[in-house]
């Protein structure tokens, strides 16, 4: 059940990075607490921002700028890439398409 909360939590996952080659890495303590609060942070809030993960701003950028382009074009052209059973259930979802819970999402996405 999720809880009111104030501010999103922001979970460093660098000792995933850093660890994710040991024998016995479910042992970790640092890794330990990275799952807690990953666990938590769904539980409670829903979602959450990682910070620690190594993806350089620039290509974050990128994909953001490459994100909005596909999605400020016409709807028929974002039809292109349609979600269906033939491209294995990944592609372009309309706003209401997608279902949660019962309920249909207003947000287009790509899956």
């Amino acid at each position: 059940m999720a809880t009111e909360f104030k501010t999103i939590p922001l979970i460093d996952i660098s000792p995933l990075l850093q660890k994710w080659d040991e024998v016995n890495e479910s042992q970790n303590e640092s890794i330990a607490g990275v799952v807690k609060e990953l666990d938590e942070a769904c539980k409670n809030e829903g979602f959450f921002y990682v910070t620690g993960h190594g993806i350089p701003l620039p290509f974050m950028e990128e994909i953001r700028r490459i994100t909005r382009k596909y999605f400020d074009q016409p709807y028929e052209d974002k039809l292109n890439i349609k979600l269906s059973a033939s491209t294995g259930y990944r592609g372009y979802q309309a706003i209401y398409e997608n279902i949660t819970t019962g309920v249909p999402d207003m947000q287009e996405a790509i899956d």
